[in-house]
Formats: structure tokens, sequence, C-alpha cells
């Protein structure tokens, strides 16, 4: 027995290594990085956990366990993080001792891009189906391309009902095409405000607040595609929908509300044009570590991360116009897509077994993302934060989806033209209601 779980973990770092040189990134990047010792440690003594279907048992092949293949994202499982690589190694050991007649084999992917999942699982389910894995994690976007293609396999009836009941509505949304269940939530992120509180009060809950108190912040403004979350986010709090923008159509008024807020906030100095040159976050973290940025929005993960690296944050919701604090929730969900039916039961137990409460506290903090179970939530522990995260998690909307129409681009244009000065915002609304038509 004790071979074994050598063996394992040893499969599990070699992995690692292998995908660091491959990848070119064994040095890390300037903001990611290591777990400090704060972080959960996993309980000594694991819990029974109840089999999803307790009444049939996956068979073993006639020369040992039976193989269940498993593509790990490298977000999900970073090289740069020796912590949870030897925490996912632990829990697959014990998983093989919960279940001997299953071993998991881990392989480390890419999260995007040219060998990524997405790409990988697309190109090999035709040249190469035998390739591919039976079990993966996929972010929102993936997920819809891959159940629209396929690729993956639906959830329901796999998934025990205490796991679902006691994810947050918006997790198992996430989760969803079409209100049918293919991926379950594993590590979520939320997008809020990180300021410097000894340059800013904090109040940013409200536009009155912003601008009152003048709370200077940048945020992507510049996105390539669709509309900024931000903008989505204070559209809807002014009584915009998002139906609404999926049908092409945009609430004049909602708008407006909005570029009112930025038109004010340009003048009195609180947004600076220079937000026109972000399309991402990763776009100005830099700045927050060397304080030319004092707030700036940010995904959970970007804000643990920094804390981690030692930077003095406080976190804040993103400014809306009235209503409780919002934001856009993302992550990684686990999805099968083996169509063998004994494996898929195989999947079954080790998404059983990962998703205990204290495992699932465990590697989700270790890897500064969010637990999507209010039980693992209740275990996960920041000071000062958690309470926020759970606020955020219980009041959280899904990314836009891709849309046909010309509304959420007609918007964002409307949002570059009123920051950039060339517009008011009732001359924006105007021309962003005219695209929109056309």
């Amino acid at each position: 027995m004790c071979l074994t779980l050598s063996l394992n973990r040893i499969g599990v770092v070699v992995a690692c290594i292998v995908f660091m040189l491959i990848s070119g990134c064994g040095g890390g990047s300037a903001v990611t990085p290591s777990v400090t010792s704060e972080m959960l440690k996993t309980p000594t003594q694991s819990p029974t956990i109840e089999p999803i279907i307790p009444v049939v048992t996956p068979e073993a092949t006639p020369d040992g366990p039976s193989i269940l293949s498993l593509w790990l994202p490298e977000p999900v499982s970073p090289v740069t993080n020796e912590q949870a690589t030897f925490m996912m190694a632990d829990q697959i050991d014990m998983f093989h001792i919960a279940q001997s007649d299953i071993r998991v084999e881990p392989r480390l992917k890419k999260g995007s891009d040219v060998g990524g999942v997405m790409e990988t699982l697309k190109s090999a389910s035709t040249v190469a189906p035998g390739a591919l894995p039976d079990i993966t994690l996929l972010r929102r976007s993936d997920l819809l391309a891959a159940a629209q293609s396929g690729l993956i396999q639906p959830l329901e009836g796999t998934v025990t009902s205490a796991i679902l009941g006691d994810l947050y509505p918006a997790a198992l949304e996430l989760g969803q095409v079409n209100n049918m269940l293919y991926g379950l939530p594993y590590g979520l992120e939320v997008e809020h405000i990180a300021y410097r509180s000894v340059v800013l009060s904090g109040n940013f809950a409200t536009f009155e607040d912003v601008l009152l108190n003048r709370q200077t912040f940048v945020f992507p403004a510049a996105v390539v595609e669709g509309i900024s979350d931000v903008l989505l986010l204070q559209y809807l709090s002014a009584g915009g929908t998002q139906v609404e923008l999926q049908v092409g159509q945009i609430n004049a008024e909602a708008l407006r509300t909005v570029l009112d807020f930025y038109q004010a906030a340009v003048e009195g100095g609180a947004i600076q044009s220079t937000v026109l040159n972000y399309d991402r976050p990763e776009d100005y973290l830099a700045g927050l570590i060397d304080g030319s940025v004092n707030a700036a929005v940010v995904s959970s993960t970007h804000y643990l991360d920094l804390l981690a690296r030692g930077q003095q944050l406080e976190s804040a919701p993103i400014p809306l116009f009235e209503g409780d604090p919002m934001t856009i929730i993302n992550g990684w969900m686990w999805v099968i897509v083996t169509k063998d039916k004994n494996r898929q039961l195989q999947a079954a137990h080790f998404l059983d077994w990962v998703f205990d409460a204290s495992r699932l506290a465990a590697y989700t903090r270790a890897i500064n993302m969010l637990p999507p179970l209010r039980a693992a939530m209740r275990l996960w522990q920041v000071d000062g934060y958690n309470s926020f995260a759970v606020q955020l998690l219980t009041n959280a909307h899904l990314p836009f989806a891709a849309s046909p129409g010309n509304a959420p681009r007609a918007m964002q244009t409307a949002l570059a033209a009123v920051i950039s000065g060339q517009r008011t915002a009732e001359e924006a609304v105007a021309d962003a209601i005219d695209v929109a038509g056309g």
C-alpha cells in the first residue's frame, strides 16, 4: 500500500515538472504567489463518504483496478504551488484506498489556448477519441461550447442531492446549459474592488458614494469582446436585463443612468481615461503592487494571491446604482467526457470524494479559489473576507453569453466615448440605441 501511494504522489509531481518544462512557466508569474502556511489544513481523519449510486459498484479490469483518466487544467493544479500539488496527490491517494477497484490517472494540461483542455478535447474527439479523458474541468465559456458540440455528458442523476442542495444558486446555474446540468462547479471566482485603505475610505458601494468621496478606481474598460462585467453589473443595477441584451435591445434609461455616473466620475477625477488601456485585470495588477493604482476591480483569486504576497489591501463591492452588492461569477467545473456508463459511474464516485466539505475547503483555499458549497465555505477562513465573499456568492450573475446582436458592443462603445470625453452621456445613449437598432 505504501508503495502504491508513493508511486501516485511521484506521478503527480513528475507531471507538474514535465508541464513546467514544456510550457516554460517554471518560474511563475509576478502575481502568482506560493500559498502561505496559513492555509486550511486537511483533517487527518476523513469522514465516511456516501456513494452516489450505492447499489452499483464499478467493475475492476481482469488485470487490476479500472483506470479513470483525469485531465487537470494548470490553473486548478498550479505548477508553482507545491502545497496544492501534494494536496491533490493526497486526495487521489486516499480515494484509491476508499475505492480500491478504481485508479485515477491524472494528467496536467494547459488551461487554455493550443494544448489547453478545450482545444485538445475538440481535436482528439475527431482524430484520437481513445486519448480523451474520462473526466476534466472547464470554464463557463468552454462548458457551453463543449455541451453544444456533444463533447461532454449531462450530469443529471449523477450528482447527489446533498451536493446539489448545498451549492450556491449561482454556482449551480454556472454549470447548467439550457437548464440541464453539465458541469459541477469546483473552484469559483467573483469580481470586486481591491483597494488601499491608507489612501481611500473604501466607500464604493454606490455611484453616489464614489462621487461624494472621490473613490478613484480602475477596471477593464476596453474589453475586446462583448461587454465589460463592470458595465453589465451597473446596467443591471439601474434596471436593465440580460434578456433584453440577448435579443438586441437596450434599456435607454438604465444605460443613461450608468453613463451619467461615468460622465460625473470623469469630471470629478474618480475615473481617468487611462482605464481605456485595460482589457483585463492583469493589465494593472502590477500597479496595485507598486502603489501606482490604489483601487481596482479584480477577481477573488487575484485578491487572495495579492494578500498572500503581503499586499495590504481591503475588499469592496463594485459600484452600483443601488441595491445589494452584486458580482459576476466564473470558475472551473468538473465535466464528464466519457460516454461509457461504467466509467461515468467511476467518475461520479470520484466527484463525491473530492466534494467532501473538508477536502473541498482545503483545496480551494490552497489555490485561492472560492468553494461552491456552503458547508465548505464555513470551513474556509480568511480574516475579514469570508462574510463579504459569501455576500457576493449569494448575489452573483453569470458572465454575459455571446449575443448575435449589436447591443453589448454598442453599450461598450458608448462607455468608451463618455470616458474619453468624445460624447456626453445623452449623446452616447442615442448612439448606442441607433447602433443596436441597426
